[in-house]
């Protein structure tokens, strides 16, 4: 029986060359910046005052928790009980450390409501046009994109969403980034109670 060896068939230059390019391009990709990560956003019950209309949230920042919220919702001083969404659980509101234009951050007090649920935080952080976030309220996940940043003579960020929300009352929820994992800011304005499709929120900037 004859037996045929199987020689190996000489590469030409052009197979030459697209293997090196190949090489480059593989070596390009592997050296290159990630793309940043994309948090899927929590699922995050709010905390209200019984009977009255404005949002409060807890989030930690450096090991500490604390509550946000804006200034115009109205009464929130020390010594107000604030309940979270579908729960018994509670916290008594504590002193103010912090305030913004119309953003405030408080201390509080709770037996039940802690680090588990806090919503994550970074000082510093950056927001620009066309950053996806989410407004969270009440268990919802409302998506938006951030279409317009501060002026000279406007200092919120407002954020456009494909459908209508009701935005009665929703003013101090939370705004979360998709594209750091962390709240951002705090709503504080809508352009329609019942219908709204853009939001204006402040920035959250602790110290």
């Amino acid at each position: 029986m004859n037996t045929v060896t199987a020689n190996s068939i000489p590469r030409s230059k052009t197979d030459n060359v697209k293997q090196l390019s190949l090489l480059i391009f593989l070596f390009v990709c592997s050296c290159s910046d990630p793309k940043p990560a994309v948090a899927e956003p929590p699922t995050y019950q709010t905390l209200h005052r019984e009977n009255a209309k404005g949002t409060f949230f807890h989030f930690d920042h450096e090991g500490d928790l604390y509550l946000a919220c804006s200034i115009h919702q109205g009464n929130n001083s020390p010594g107000i009980k604030l309940v979270r969404h579908e729960s018994d659980d509670f916290v008594i509101v504590g002193k103010q450390i912090h305030h913004q234009k119309d953003l405030r951050v408080l201390k509080f007090n709770s037996d039940n409501i802690g680090e588990k649920t806090a919503l994550p935080y970074h000082a510093d952080p950056s927001v620009g046009r066309g950053d996806e976030v989410v407004i969270l309220n009440r268990g919802q996940k409302i998506p938006g994109t951030v279409r317009q940043t501060p002026t000279s003579k406007d200092h919120h960020y407002y954020l456009e969403t494909g459908k209508t929300f009701a935005a009665d009352g929703m003013s101090g929820s939370p705004v979360f980034s998709v594209r750091l994992g962390t709240v951002v800011g705090v709503l504080q304005t809508a352009n329609n109670k019942t219908k709204a499709n853009t939001g204006g929120f402040e920035l959250l900037e602790m110290p």
